[in-house]
């Protein structure tokens, strides 16, 4: 799911405002107060019950796990960090599920704020507090609302609606967790479509299979608490099915744009075109290029001209599927049955999407950019991928001498 960065949680340790969704607008300002002072009002609301025996115990056994399992991973974190630069993993919703079940919500929400207190201190560093912060106070909320629904379907017996019912918990933690995440990227204004929002599906996937291991662990602690840490190796393990997961997408994502690189992306068009090719359809290619991007380098800095073109990656993804980065700052777009037609069409829609949106760089200045759109398709530019990028490239090169900001597609005769 994601988080206020769009990763597992991550971060880094330095001021506040160093976190550059806290500086980007007052609307994400707002919603991170407001998640943190729900955060803080569980304890003001929920005052703590005084602690029996089990729930000593079993907050001590979910906050031992919790770190053991955390710096166990860390070794593997550190060693990840130093060759790619990916999102700090951390799964620590297997304690914090176990916690909204079996605990409280003032101490569920303590054990929380606990293990994310260890996340700062001994994870990687460059950790924004803010971030860390809100993370935290996403899980306090969450878990709030889950101990609520979780007292409403009363004690677990065993029977076919009590598991119905804690699959409902599942969802609910799951919901609330990933909605709170969601609605900061929203106001953030980066990718609004459905996988920007809510995460890619195999990261979701993990994300339920560690709150399943938490409702296991939930039930472990009601009947014999030792027994948890058995779940330390299967969380370790599903530890690192995230980093696979993470080097997976690191070898065929752009980083930078979080499109699909070149080969990647050629390796798609090239069985697109193939099922072009046996279905009798067609395949429509756009070769598009930012213009005057030197210019916006020279004049605002490079990191300005890097938010440009996430922000035009933003643009196509909004768009249509199956968009890659080429380098610098020229990109390919391949859709799937469709006419050349069509596919000036939806480059047009891109031109003037891109045309209409503001890139706000990290030192606060807001500018626009245009592109430039090659429209070809198969089968009148070539047979092959190779043949009708040519000639989207060729058709590129024509909308920037013609002034540029605009489309042009290749003719059979070009």
């Amino acid at each position: 799911m994601p988080d206020g960065e769009g990763g597992y949680v991550g971060g880094g340790r330095t001021r506040v405002d160093g976190w550059p969704k806290w500086a980007r607008s007052r609307w994400t300002r707002a919603w991170i107060v407001l998640v943190d002072t729900g955060a803080a009002a569980v304890f003001l609301t929920a005052p703590f019950e005084r602690g029996g025996r089990y729930e000593i115990v079993a907050s001590g056994v979910l906050l031992g796990c919790g770190v053991v399992a955390a710096e166990t991973a860390r070794r593997v974190e550190g060693r990840r960090l130093r060759y790619e630069n990916m999102p700090y993993v951390n799964l620590s919703s297997v304690w914090t599920m176990a916690g909204a079940l079996v605990l409280p919500p003032a101490v569920a929400g303590a054990l929380a704020a606990a293990l994310y207190a260890h996340v700062w201190l001994r994870g990687p560093r460059g950790m924004h507090l803010a971030r860390v912060a809100f993370n935290a106070s996403n899980v306090i909320v969450t878990c709030q609302v889950t101990a609520w629904c979780a007292a409403g379907l009363g004690t677990y017996d065993g029977s076919p609606l009590g598991t119905f019912g804690l699959g409902v918990l599942i969802v609910v933690y799951f919901a609330v967790n990933t909605a709170i995440a969601s609605v900061l990227l929203a106001l953030d204004g980066g990718d609004r479509s459905a996988r920007g929002l809510l995460g890619a599906r195999p990261d979701n996937v993990l994300e339920l299979a560690t709150l399943c291991a938490g409702v296991l662990v939930a039930l472990m602690l009601e009947w014999h608490p030792p027994l948890v840490a058995l779940v330390l190796l299967p969380a370790f393990c599903l530890h690192r099915s995230g980093l696979v997961r993470q080097f997976e997408r690191a070898a065929t994502i752009d980083a930078k744009t979080e499109l699909l690189n070149a080969a990647r992306w050629h390796e798609v068009a090239d069985a697109e075109l193939e099922r072009a090719r046996r279905g009798g359809t067609g395949l429509g290619v756009l070769m598009i290029d930012v213009d005057h991007f030197r210019q916006v380098n020279n004049t605002m800095g490079h990191l300005a001209g890097d938010e440009a073109l996430r922000a035009v990656g933003r643009a196509m993804r909004e768009t249509t599927d199956l968009c890659g980065r080429f380098g610098g700052e020229e990109f390919v777009v391949a859709l799937p049955a469709t006419t050349v037609e069509d596919a000036a069409d939806v480059a047009d829609r891109i031109r003037r999407r891109v045309e209409r949106m503001r890139v706000t760089s990290s030192t606060g200045a807001v500018f626009g950019v245009t592109v430039s759109i090659g429209v070809a398709g198969f089968p009148t530019a070539g047979q092959s991928v190779e043949d009708v990028m040519h000639a989207a490239d060729n058709a590129l090169f024509t909308a920037k001498r013609r002034g540029r900001n605009r489309v042009h597609v290749a003719l059979s005769g070009d």
